[in-house]
């Protein structure tokens, strides 16, 4: 009797333990996009080609540097996924993004993503301190970042900015939010651009 009633109760357990399991919503993985190629504007304004972009530092606030994707509920609120997930390290994803963004845009190979071997020596060094980078289901996307632009020589500062640029999220959906990042990257990608060709490369 006493066996049957173990029997009875491990049966039970057993049934709880499928129906929690299959009720567990499966992890879904993410990772930003970079430009299509082809997307480079205006090359003839860059002679030779022999200029060199380092990529980073990049700052990265605590509450977005990790693997679940942050969402925003209000101003100050924000919501943490445990099943929408980077596929990798998301400030890792950023940089290397960007860099892709800006040696498609230029066009040039020559760009590193910091820290890079020390036989490499870049032209201008772009260094950015992002201070939000996160955006709300079917809404918008916001990314805030002051960077600068470091010259070879001397490492002086040649530009220092503070971008503020929104993009709508097209649907309520974490894949919707993660297009909508790619498209904030790709345009603080012109912007960085945009400052280089006007430094007389």
């Amino acid at each position: 009797m006493k066996n049957r009633f173990s029997l009875g109760w491990a049966s039970l357990f057993l049934i709880f333990l499928l129906v929690a399991c299959s009720s567990t919503p499966a992890t879904k993985f993410y990772k930003l996009n970079s430009l299509p190629s082809g997307q480079q504007e205006n090359p003839a304004a860059i002679p030779g080609m022999d200029i060199a972009i380092g990529v980073g530092p990049v700052e990265f606030p605590e509450f977005l540097d990790r693997p679940q994707i942050v969402t925003r509920k209000s101003q100050n609120q924000l919501e943490i996924s445990e099943f929408h997930r980077w596929a990798a390290s998301f400030p890792r994803d950023f940089s290397r993004v960007l860099a892709k963004n800006i040696s498609t845009l230029l066009p040039t190979d020559r760009v590193a993503v910091y820290p890079w071997e020390d036989t490499f020596s870049p032209t201008y060094q772009i260094k950015l301190d992002l201070e939000q980078f996160d955006g709300q289901l079917g809404e918008r996307v916001s990314l805030r970042v002051i960077w600068s632009v470091v010259g070879k020589e001397e490492a002086k500062e040649l530009v220092v900015r503070k971008s503020l640029i929104e993009e709508p999220v097209l649907t309520d959906d974490y894949e919707g939010l993660v297009a909508a990042q790619s498209n904030a990257l790709a345009t603080l990608s012109r912007e960085l651009v945009e400052e280089i060709r006007k430094l007389g490369i």
